[in-house]
């Protein structure tokens, strides 16, 4: 039987894991790259605080967390692949997703609008499904949101999750999350539900198209007090081209009272979407994948960013450059074999897929790149845009 190391250290191998690197350090436990010596796949690995040794609560929530997640299973959720015991210590086996979180994009500047809309929509999908199962994450934030190939977002990092029916996590009147991005009734250490994580959401998507949070302060005490008291700046009178909409938008999932804002996670969807930018995505996207960005909505393959200086930054792939875009009629089975090709990569919300990018497409390979990026693997991208009929 394996025992847990003394040390934990590229090279080192626990179990049958390899650690390959150091990915992040959180309150709880460490994440590392790891590789299974067995089936070689690439993986990440969590362990509880492995220099020190845990307190009893923080085994509890650390298994919380685990059972948690082993019951979400949804492509915007950084899935479990197992949990084991080595010694004393439990491990945490996680998807790997080759990436950065949404933190590491917004310290090189704000997100445009429309890939923060469209990170935005991903987000709200995956805490729909998991406020769905009577889970409120309760510490959504851009260090928690990964972004893998695409521009396809995965929330992570349960570690204070609570679900309907468990024992509370923390003491009565004592506050979890993180300061800037806790709703006020988390503040207050109140019974909070899914309506909380929507502020988070909010305070998140405002960081993105202002390029700070909402709640400023240079004390907790600060902070606090405008959680609790002020109303934050409107998104439209910091940024241009913010429409009235969008920052409306945002000026409602930032309400105090739970009751003013989005009552669930499809609400707050519908509203993005029904925004002009959200229409303009697929046109953005495929701008991306040909290798220019329209105008100033860009969709996220890296995720183009606006740095210090005011000068635009992103990752784009070469190639031809669309001119314009609009409706077109289709024949109905050129969509069918568009369909099919896609359904084999992303199964049944490929008829979803080509009936919105239809909607924008006028050439039958712009609509071939919009739809390849809602395909995670490149490889499996590549595959795709290769059966175009030529």
């Amino acid at each position: 039987m394996s025992s847990f190391p003394s040390s934990l250290e590229v090279g080192t191998t626990i179990g049958d894991y390899q650690i390959v690197s150091v990915i992040g350090r959180g309150g709880m436990g460490k994440v590392f790259k790891v590789r299974n010596v067995l089936s070689d796949r690439v993986e990440a690995m969590k362990v509880l605080l492995p220099d020190l040794d845990p307190r009893p609560d923080q085994v509890e929530r650390f298994l919380r967390e685990i059972k948690v997640v082993a019951g979400l299973e949804h492509p915007g959720i950084a899935a479990l692949r197992t949990a084991l015991r080595v010694d004393t210590q439990i491990l945490m086996i996680m998807e790997y997703v080759e990436g950065n979180s949404l933190q590491h994009f917004l310290g090189r500047g704000r997100i445009e609008v429309a890939p923060a809309v469209h990170l935005t929509k991903q987000l709200l999908e995956a805490l729909s499904y998991a406020h769905g199962r009577g889970v409120v994450h309760r510490d959504v934030k851009p260090s928690n949101i990964l972004i893998g190939p695409g521009g396809r977002m995965k929330l992570t990092d349960f570690g204070i999750a609570s679900r309907h029916g468990d024992p509370k996590l923390t003491a009565a009147g004592t506050a979890v999350g993180s300061l800037h991005y806790m709703s006020p009734e988390q503040m207050r250490a109140e019974p909070i539900d899914a309506r909380s994580d929507l502020y988070s959401v909010g305070v998140t998507l405002y960081e993105m198209v202002i390029g700070q949070t909402p709640v400023q302060g240079d004390s907790f005490y600060s902070i606090l007090r405008a959680h609790l008291e002020e109303k934050p700046r409107p998104a439209i009178e910091l940024v241009p081209g913010i429409t009235p909409e969008l920052s409306q938008i945002i000026d409602r999932s930032l309400e105090k009272m739970p009751a003013a804002r989005f009552q669930n996670a499809d609400e707050f969807h519908t509203a993005l979407s029904d925004l002009d930018a959200g229409s303009r995505e697929a046109a953005a996207a495929t701008a991306i994948m040909a290798g220019r960005a329209v105008s100033d909505t860009p969709i996220p393959a890296d995720l183009r960013t606006t740095n210090a200086s005011g000068r635009s930054e992103s990752t784009l792939l070469p190639g031809r450059v669309p001119t314009e875009t609009g409706s077109k009629v289709w024949d109905p089975a050129v969509l069918e074999n568009v369909r099919k090709n896609l359904a084999v990569y992303v199964g049944p919300m490929a008829k979803v897929f080509v009936s919105r990018a239809a909607k924008n497409a006028r050439a039958l390979e712009d609509m071939y790149q919009v739809l390849a990026l809602e395909i995670s693997s490149p490889a499996d991208r590549e595959k795709f845009l290769r059966s175009k009929p030529l």
